[in-house]
């Protein structure tokens, strides 16, 4: 390959491809690199380098790469073995193999070690455009697989069989959702944060006949009043100053679906009259357009008591007994404790297969801590604290080590390395034991600040992962890390 070659002016990057890929160039030859790294960040790539397949190791153990593009002539004999090497880490999407005037034999080998692509230097950059461009094709593709998997994945996990609950409480709460899972009904869901109702929300809406229909969420505290309206409603083009292009709101994307409106209290009177208007028409009137006619069925939820926010005028009565017509109280996670030794084993398992540990369960003298305390956040609160240690612990079972806010001033001699073997017996509320000794527990804040900073850790800062770990919107994240001075 000369340097002197003039390069393809078609595209590398593909159309559908919505961020800039990352080429990691592993070749001693600093002037071919130098050319090289022109021309991809020219066609839109960023682009890092090595000289040698331990460089490249580094890089790679540092940030992944889309492509790899390397020099088989690199270090000689020892090439194929640091392919190999290259690929073992799992850390490119596709690794293309180059080399000049290469053999056949050379390619052939390539490829059984694991090479997406081999490519001749003595052909020119053409064929180099080509293989670059068909491998960030088969990355993308191999992206759009695992998310739709993982979509699906949700998907089936979000039956009404997946919801843990074996307490008499969450049985009844399960009766009565599956009575409404084939209906047009409005369902209210009602209690305390985080004790579950967006999961039940979800529950009647894919376990139904609605499955295959839309299911969208909105949470009316996360969005500030004055673009609510038009995220529910949306707004036609030129409507006010900023808009655009026109934007349908919330009810036309659930069009023939499910709109779940969570936190429904926190809904301004005026917002709350053209809710109601929509619920008693079918009809959506977007800011400066024109009235259109939807079909969704409504589940809203709130963790207040509405009952009482309408005898104070602060919530709509006919707008209450709308949303009210098949309520739903969703009971504590402090009533129901036969329901935390499955749960704890289930985020476990779920957090340890995530975070790629081999964690086993617990020791003995922490379940009676968690049975005993009372879970002002509830589920969420016990999911969030069961992520934090599985992150935090380095051994295969979780120990009062890795559960600061159950910190003892005196740990029992051997206690942290007692075996989880069998699951632990439910215990009803009266026959938990009494907790050692202890310092006093977090605050909420203190908790909600803890696991807001372990899961923008554990993603590296994305604020969309953080918030799906939390299982809270991202606008919230956003106000919960600026609250707590988390942002930078």
């Amino acid at each position: 390959m000369s340097a002197d070659q003039p390069y393809g002016d078609k595209a590398m990057v593909p159309e559908g491809l919505q961020r800039r890929p990352t080429i990691l160039m592993v070749d001693a030859d600093a002037r071919l690199r130098k050319l090289l790294r022109y021309h991809l960040r020219r066609h839109g790539c960023d682009v890092d380098e090595a000289e040698s397949a331990d460089g490249a190791a580094t890089v790679l153990a540092a940030a992944p790469a889309d492509v790899v593009l390397f020099d088989l002539g690199l270090v000689g004999d020892a090439g194929m073995d640091a392919l190999r090497r290259i690929v073992e880490l799992q850390r490119a999407g596709c690794v293309i193999v180059t080399a000049s005037h290469a053999r056949l034999e050379d390619a052939v080998r390539s490829l059984r070690a694991g090479a997406y692509d081999f490519v001749d230097k003595a052909n020119g950059f053409e064929d180099l455009r080509l293989a670059i461009r068909n491998a960030l094709e088969s990355v993308d593709l191999r992206q759009a697989v695992q998310q739709l998997r993982a979509q699906l994945h949700e998907r089936d996990e979000e039956r009404f069989e997946h919801i843990i609950g074996r307490s008499v409480e969450m049985a009844r709460v399960m009766k009565l959702a599956r009575k409404v899972m084939d209906s047009d009904i409005t369902v209210l869901l009602e209690g305390e944060s985080g004790s579950g109702k967006e999961l039940v929300a979800r529950a009647i809406h894919f376990h139904g006949r609605k499955r295959e229909r839309p299911f969208v969420t909105i949470n009316c505290a996360a969005i500030p009043e004055t673009l609510l309206e038009t995220e529910l409603f949306g707004h036609a083009k030129g409507a006010f100053t900023g808009a655009i292009a026109q934007r349908v709101g919330k009810f036309v994307e659930a069009h023939e679906g499910t709109l779940f409106l969570d936190e429904i209290g926190e809904l301004s009177l005026g917002l709350q009259a053209k809710l109601l208007r929509v619920l008693q028409t079918g009809e959506i009137e977007p800011v400066g357009g024109r009235t259109a006619s939807v079909n969704v069925r409504v589940i809203s939820a709130t963790n207040l008591d509405l009952g009482s926010a309408v005898q104070s005028g602060r919530f709509r009565a006919d707008l209450y007994y709308r949303l009210a017509v098949f309520p739903i109280r969703l009971p504590p996670l402090r009533t129901r404790r036969d329901d935390i030794p499955p749960l704890v084993d289930f985020f476990i398992a779920k957090f340890a297969r995530q975070e790629g540990k081999a964690i086993r369960g617990m020791a003995g003298n922490v379940l009676p801590r968690l049975l005993h305390y009372d879970w002002p956040g509830n589920v969420r609160e016990l999911e969030n604290m069961i992520y934090r240690a599985v992150v935090l612990t380095d051994d295969r079972i979780l120990t009062l080590r890795d559960f600061p806010m159950f910190a003892v001033t005196a740990p029992q001699v051997g206690a942290d390395n007692d075996p989880v073997a069998p699951p632990q017996p439910s215990l009803p509320r009266a026959a938990v034991p009494p907790a050692p000794p202890a310092t006093p527990p977090l605050s909420l804040e203190e908790m909600e600040s803890q696991a807001i900073r372990q899961a923008l850790a554990a993603t590296g800062g994305n604020y969309t992962r953080a918030a799906a770990l939390l299982k809270i919107g991202r606008a919230t994240l956003y106000r919960k890390s600026k609250k707590f001075g988390l942002q930078s």
